[in-house]
């Protein structure tokens, strides 16, 4: 598991609300895989990596992205699965600790779009929660490398107010008027980052 520092106040809060926080810090990473992956890698791909059109990856995700993503499906606001804290805690610290998956090509951009692109993000401050380079951090999920597909579909379920996550009310102004198009030329441009 990576490194990560919580408050104790806030870990308190956050654990309160059902979010499970990796107490241990310095544990070294997954070495391998909780014998829950096994059902997971069906559709998630070995590593993490997936091959399946509209089913993510989640090799290099962050920790507590997954965890999050994970509790609301245990809470049955995100499909499917029914998982122990546990299962929780160790498909977190196994995925977050893969490699990520490789950059896609990118369908459909010509430089002038994808420096188009890149400028609307920034303004929209995507950055400020994905980082620069869109590898996620802390409970915003890596879009470098992700499936176009599924970014297409997150975007969209974000813009109609049907994806909950913890930047709910920043995804939905961010995607509030995007046309479906332009969710797509986001989607390739982000799934085509290393």
């Amino acid at each position: 598991m990576k490194s990560t520092f919580v408050p104790p106040l806030a870990a308190s809060a956050l654990a309160a609300m059902g979010f499970l926080i990796p107490m241990a810090w310095g544990q070294s990473a997954a070495a391998a895989p909780p014998a829950i992956d096994q059902t997971c890698a069906t559709c998630h791909g070995a590593k993490g990596v997936s091959s399946i059109q509209g089913t993510p990856s989640l090799a290099a995700q962050p920790d507590i992205f997954i965890q999050y993503q994970l509790v609301f499906m245990r809470d049955g606001s995100r499909d499917p699965g029914v998982m122990t804290d546990d299962n929780i805690r160790d498909l977190a610290a196994y995925y977050s600790s893969l490699p990520p998956p490789p950059a896609r090509a990118a369908a459909g951009l010509d430089e002038d779009t994808t420096t188009k692109i890149a400028a609307f993000l920034q303004q929209r401050h995507c950055n400020s929660c994905h980082k620069e380079d869109f590898s996620g951090q802390g409970e915003t999920g890596r879009l470098a490398g992700q499936r176009p597909e599924y970014l297409a579909k997150a975007l969209s379920d974000f813009r109609a107010g049907k994806r909950r996550g913890r930047g709910m009310g920043a995804m939905m102004e961010v995607t509030g008027n995007l046309s479906d198009q332009n969710i797509q030329l986001i989607a390739s441009y982000l799934a085509a980052k290393p």
